[in-house]
C-alpha cells in the first residue's frame, strides 16, 4: 500500500512539472494564423462554396477578366480517321451511329454502329471492340449469319446501347433505347427499351412501347446526380427536329417530354439550323452537351455561294449545371438565353459556335455531317468523342452526291472545353468562394509564358504568404500543376473562409482549377 501511494505522489508530482513547463512555454500553444476557424451562414455571407474541379464555360466562378477572355476550343480529329469502314459483305456504304464505352471490367473498348438494309427498311446494331480505341475488330458474334450483327434485333431508328453500373439484376446490366414502327408507317414511331446481360443478346422490355415517337437516334444515360435515368430524344409526334428530355426511376415509366431548345432564335437563322438530336455527357458536376445542328435543310439545287453549308450537318457545345436548364456555348462560352435574340452579329456567332465541323467541301471523308456517338469518353487525360461522318450531303440522292461513311475520333484535352486565354498579360479573378483542402490543382499550359496566383480576403486585400510574389510560376503545360506559395502547396491556411483568386497570365491558357486533399493533417491541440 505504501508503495501505491509513493508512485501515486509522483505522478502527481510530474503532471505539476509538465503544466509548469507548459505555462513556461506557453507561446507554443498558440495557433498558427488561419489554422482553426469558425464557419458559419455569416462568415460564408454570398461566397459559393465550391467541391471539385471549376471550369470557366459559364461566369459561375468568374468574377472579371483583364486582358483574358474565354475561348471555345476545338477538339483535334484523329489523323487516322476514320476508324471504322463499311467493309464487310453485309456492311452497305451508310453506316448510322450508335453508342461506344470502355469497359473497366473487362479492359476493353466497344462500339454498337447501326446500318440501313433498303430490302427490308430496318436498321440492324453491330457490335465492335477494341484494347485501345484506335484499332477496332468487328468479332463474329453471329453465329447464324458468320457476322458481328447483334443477333435478333433491327429497328427502325438506331439503337443507343449503355452499361448500367446501378443495375443489381445481371439481366438488364445493359440498356438500350431504339426506335420502332411495327407496321413501318410514320404513324406508330415509337421508343422502345431492351436489356441484356452482355451487351450483345437483348430482350425487348415487355410493356414496349415507352415512349412516344422518336426518329432519331435516343440517348439513355443513368444520372449519378439525381439517380435517375434521362435521355434526350425528337420532340414528337409529330415529326419535329428539336430537342426534348425524359427521364425515369425505373427505365420503363417515363415523364412527359420537355423541350429545352428552341429553333426560334437569332442564332440559328443565319444557316436555317435546326437541332438533330443530342449526347450528352455528365462531367465534373455538370452536363455537357454534343449538339447536332443541322443547317439548311433542302432537296433543291444548292446556289455555289452556299454549298460549304446547306444540308449539312456539325456539332455545337451546349451546357448545363443542373440537366433542365441548357445554355448554347459560342467562341466566348455560355451564351445566357436572354441573349439569343439580342441584336448581334449572329452569323459570326454561329459560325464560332461549331465544336466539331465537318471536313472540306468535297475532299474530306466527312465533309457531309458529323454525328457524335453517345457518350464521349474521358481516357487518362484526354476527352474522346467517336462519330459518323460521312461523304454527301443530308439529302445525297438529291444532290447528286456519292455517299460514303465511317466512324472517326475527335480529341479534346481533359477540362479543353472553355479556356480563359491571355495571348500578351491578363488576369481571371474569381468571385468569393468556400473550399475546404489544402491544395490548389490547376489545369493549364504556361509553355512560353507564366501564371501565377495571389489569394484575397473577403477584404479584397492580399493574405500574407499567398501574393503573387509569393507564388512559384507555372511555366509548363500539365493538367495537374500544383499552386505553391514560398515553395509550399499546402494551402489549408486559405481553406473554410471566404477568398477570391486571382490568375496572373501571360501568353497562357487555363483550363481549370480544384480544390484537393493532398496531406494528412495530424495537429496537437491549441488554446
Amino acid at each position: 500500500m505504501r508503495q501505491n501511494h509513493f508512485t501515486t505522489g509522483m505522478l502527481i508530482a510530474a503532471v505539476l512539472v509538465c503544466l509548469a513547463g507548459s505555462m513556461v512555454s506557453g507561446k507554443s500553444l498558440k495557433a498558427p494564423p488561419g489554422l482553426f476557424k469558425d464557419l458559419n451562414d455569416e462568415i460564408v455571407a454570398d461566397a459559393i462554396i465550391i467541391n471539385g474541379k471549376q471550369l470557366f464555360i459559364d461566369d459561375y466562378i468568374i468574377e472579371e477578366l483583364k486582358g483574358a477572355e474565354k475561348v471555345l476550343n476545338q477538339p483535334t480529329k484523329d489523323p487516322a480517321n476514320p476508324l471504322i469502314v463499311p467493309d464487310r459483305p453485309w456492311e452497305p456504304p451508310g453506316l448510322n451511329r450508335g453508342a461506344v464505352m470502355y469497359d473497366k471490367q473487362e479492359k476493353i473498348y466497344k462500339m454498337w454502329y447501326v446500318f440501313y438494309s433498303d430490302a427490308t427498311e430496318r436498321q440492324f446494331l453491330c457490335y465492335a471492340t477494341s484494347p485501345d480505341g484506335i484499332a477496332w475488330q468487328k468479332p463474329l458474334i453471329n453465329q447464324k449469319d458468320r457476322s458481328n450483327v447483334i443477333p435478333g434485333l433491327s429497328a427502325s431508328n438506331p439503337p443507343c446501347v449503355f452499361k448500367d453500373p446501378a443495375e443489381t439484376a445481371p439481366r438488364r446490366r445493359y440498356k438500350m433505347l431504339y426506335g420502332d414502327n411495327p407496321d413501318r408507317t410514320a404513324k406508330t414511331y415509337s421508343t422502345n427499351a431492351a436489356y441484356s446481360p452482355d451487351g450483345i443478346h437483348w430482350t425487348p422490355e415487355p410493356s414496349n412501347p415507352i415512349i412516344p415517337f422518336s426518329d432519331t437516334l435516343s440517348c439513355p444515360f443513368r444520372d449519378p446526380r439525381t439517380r435517375r435515368y434521362v435521355a434526350y430524344l425528337r420532340y414528337g409526334p409529330p415529326n419535329t427536329r428539336i430537342v426534348s428530355r425524359i427521364e425515369s426511376r425505373d427505365f420503363i415509366h417515363w415523364s412527359p417530354k420537355v423541350t429545352i431548345f428552341s429553333t426560334r432564335t437569332k442564332m440559328d437563322r443565319p444557316f436555317a439550323t435546326i437541332h438533330y438530336g443530342m449526347k450528352i455527357m455528365p462531367y465534373e458536376g455538370i452536363y455537357l452537351g454534343l449538339l447536332e445542328a443541322y443547317h439548311g435543310e433542302t432537296i433543291q439545287p444548292i446556289p455555289k455561294d452556299k454549298e460549304p453549308w446547306m444540308d449539312k450537318t456539325n456539332e455545337q457545345l451546349v451546357f448545363s449545371r443542373n440537366g433542365l436548364t441548357w445554355l448554347r456555348v459560342g467562341r466566348r462560352g455560355a451564351i445566357p438565353h436572354g441573349e439569343l435574340n439580342k441584336d448581334l452579329d449572329w452569323k459570326k456567332v454561329a459560325e464560332q459556335a461549331t465544336f466539331i465541323p465537318y471536313g472540306r467541301h468535297k475532299k474530306d471523308w466527312d465533309w457531309g455531317s458529323v454525328y457524335s456517338f453517345q457518350p464521349p469518353l474521358v481516357v487518362d487525360d484526354e476527352i474522346r468523342i467517336y462519330y459518323l461522318g460521312h461523304t454527301g450531303r443530308h439529302w445525297a440522292s438529291y444532290h447528286g452526291d456519292k455517299r460514303t461513311s465511317g466512324i472517326g475520333l475527335a480529341r479534346l484535352r481533359l477540362d479543353g472545353f472553355v479556356s480563359i486565354n491571355a495571348a500578351a498579360a491578363g488576369t481571371m479573378t474569381t468571385k468569393k468562394f468556400v473550399f475546404i483542402g489544402d491544395t490548389l490543382e490547376v489545369n493549364a499550359n504556361a509553355k512560353g509564358g507564366s501564371i501565377v496566383v495571389e489569394a484575397l480576403g473577403a477584404d479584397g486585400k492580399v493574405i500574407e504568404g499567398f501574393s503573387k510574389t509569393d507564388c512559384m510560376p507555372i511555366t509548363t503545360d500539365n493538367i495537374q500543376h500544383v499552386l505553391k506559395w514560398k515553395d509550399k502547396d499546402d494551402c489549408h491556411l486559405i481553406q473554410a473562409r471566404p477568398i477570391r483568386l486571382r490568375f496572373h497570365l501571360k501568353k497562357a491558357k487555363l483550363y481549370s482549377f480544384t480544390p484537393c486533399i493532398r496531406h494528412k493533417h495530424y495537429v496537437q491541440s491549441y488554446d
